[in-house]
């Protein structure tokens, strides 16, 4: 059924960065993500979001292979750093993150955490709100 979570198997496979985490460790995270994800939104969609919400946070935790979970295992998510000859930029993130006040930042951090923003804003139910001929909207916009 489409609003079945994903098993650890189907992650591997979704998001292959991954495959060498332990299936204990990836059970875990695709727990904490069940909590991000309902039936409200689209069955065609239920388990993308779940697994973007579990790639998320296992990105940020540094668990994959991938050059994004590399980056955050070492440290480096505070910051980029741009070199070009002899100048160097560095941007510090949004200090409203820092203070943990910021879903959109947080979120912001990932690709994964991007997609399942999207489809937070596009799919969760809530609230619509219509402004005189406009289309009415999803209560969380913008988060």
């Amino acid at each position: 059924m489409p609003y079945d979570p994903l098993t650890t198997a189907e992650f591997k496979t979704l998001k292959p960065q991954f495959a060498d985490v332990a299936d204990a460790t990836v059970q875990a995270y695709l727990d904490a993500a069940a909590l991000f994800v309902s039936t409200s939104w689209p069955e065609t969609l239920y388990q993308a979001g779940h697994g973007a919400m579990t790639c998320h946070m296992m990105t940020i935790d540094g668990l994959g292979t991938d050059t994004a979970s590399l980056s955050f295992a070492g440290g480096d998510s505070e910051f980029q750093t741009i070199r070009s000859g002899n100048v160097t930029v560095t941007r510090f993130r949004d200090t409203s993150l820092a203070a943990g006040q910021s879903t959109t930042g947080w979120l912001g951090q990932t690709a994964c955490g991007r997609m399942y923003l999207v489809w937070l804003r596009t799919f969760s139910g809530g609230p619509r709100i219509a402004y005189g001929g406009v289309t009415p909207s999803s209560g969380f916009w913008p988060c």
